[in-house]
């Protein structure tokens, strides 16, 4: 017994090696990738090109290729991935880690670069599944321990792309708790899955946070209510993303396989022409949290970059391309608290919460909502942000954004997300959490 659980432990520190290891080279390439872009689009100046147009077709050829390599080669690598996952756990979804490895690290690398509005999140997580499939394959595991493993894995994929040990093992217990067979013994296997990993992303990234910011003392008692108003403000728009999203998702499905080439390649030429006339429009988010926190926009600016991110937002996920919504869904946060602060402050001229406390509120709280996972959402970004003293206004945010989202009965995203894979294949999921 003791042989087996030490194999197990010995697993999880393997498992989180290989994925803190290929999530931090996920980071490097896409990094490089946008040092490459930028030395061809400056080359492009230099010569006379139209930047904006070389912009728009470099991204829609890269766009395209990310497609390409999921239509023809990985289908299930299309989005986010984190709904395969549950898929795989549930049983309903099979994983085929020899050919979605290297389509969702190559493709996740070119949608990314390429400024469409997905995040690292969903590759990473996908990623650290699959990895856990394939250690289970290769030491001939039960299929129940390589459920633990694909959990595991996913979990340190969500603690890579984040530098988020304690998010990425309360993920699984919180998004995946229909899926993951709690005991003590798993439970410590994905800990120390997300342990190894993040120590891993630290020695090859270094230990900074995700998003750099300002840390902020706890606001005063007398405020909590404000985020309570904030908490219901964010649920609705929740409620607003995943309705939104799910609907104009079916609506693709409708399209032929030649209009959503199409439709792909549009996206592409925009998103491209986007980041050459107004970058904070496009990308996965993290700029534009460090921007709106740094630069204080007014509410108009705020607003019209609100709009314009969430129909971006929504159309680029409906490319099917490999990236995930997670960080993208954070900055809508950040923009929905920032501009919520200054309509406060407009209303009590008295107000004494900074705005980035409802920046940081925000971005717990729609994750939060869509997500249907309050405690993910609050560790996730205290760890990310490093705004510990924050916890108590989070935790009233985001269980007040998650709390309508219940009553309105609207399911997790990636419920909703497996839901519809599964009944594009004729399956219907047994228990809608």
């Amino acid at each position: 017994m003791r042989h087996k659980i030490l194999s197990i432990y010995g697993l999880a520190i393997l498992l989180g090696a290989l994925v803190g290891t290929i999530g931090s080279l996920l980071q490097l390439a896409i990094s490089r990738t946008d040092q490459l872009l930028l030395r061809w689009f400056h080359y492009a100046g230099a010569h006379g090109l139209p930047v904006g147009l070389v912009s728009a077709l470099t991204s829609m050829l890269m766009v395209y290729s990310a497609w390409f390599l999921v239509k023809w080669l990985a289908t299930e690598a299309s989005g986010s991935g984190v709904q395969e996952i549950e898929g795989a756990l549930l049983h309903e979804r099979p994983i085929f880690w020899r050919r979605l490895l290297p389509v969702k690290f190559l493709g996740g690398v070119l949608a990314i670069s390429a400024k469409m509005v997905v995040g690292r999140e969903g590759p990473t997580i996908q990623i650290g599944g699959n990895l856990g499939e394939m250690l289970g394959e290769w030491f001939h595991l039960s299929r129940k321990r390589r459920d633990l493993l694909i959990a595991a894995g996913a979990a340190a994929g969500l603690a890579t792309a984040f530098n988020a040990p304690l998010a990425g093992v309360l993920f699984v217990l919180e998004e995946m708790r229909n899926e993951f067979n709690f005991s003590f013994l798993n439970f410590k296997t994905v800990a120390i899955c997300c342990v190894i990993a993040t120590i891993v992303l630290h020695l090859i990234m270094g230990s900074n946070p995700a998003i750099p910011m300002d840390v902020f003392s706890l606001p005063s008692q007398r405020s909590l209510w404000l985020f309570f108003i904030f908490g219901i403000v964010v649920g609705f728009a929740g409620l607003f993303f995943n309705k939104m999203l799910m609907k104009s998702l079916y609506l693709m499905d409708k399209l032929s396989p030649k209009q959503r080439d199409i439709y792909v390649i549009v996206i592409g030429l925009m998103v491209g022409f986007l980041v050459y006339v107004h970058p904070a429009t496009v990308g996965g988010g993290y700029e534009i949290i460090e921007r709106a926190l740094s630069i204080s926009p007014s509410l108009i600016i705020l607003s019209a970059l609100m709009v314009v991110r969430f129909v971006i937002t929504i159309a680029c996920y409906n490319t099917g391309v490999p990236g995930g919504i997670f960080a993208p869904m954070m900055a809508l946060g950040t923009l929905l608290g920032l501009a919520a602060s200054q309509v406060l402050q407009w209303l009590m001229m008295d107000m004494s919460v900074h705005p980035g406390m409802f920046a940081v509120a925000g971005m717990g709280a729609l994750f939060s909502a869509s997500v249907r996972a309050p405690i993910t959402g609050i560790v996730l970004v205290v760890e990310m942000t490093q705004n510990y003293s924050l916890i108590l206004p989070l935790m009233v945010t985001c269980l007040t954004s998650t709390t309508v989202m219940q009553l309105a009965k609207n399911a997790p995203i990636y419920t909703q997300l497996l839901h519809r894979t599964l009944k594009k294949q004729g399956k219907v999921i047994q228990a809608i959490k």
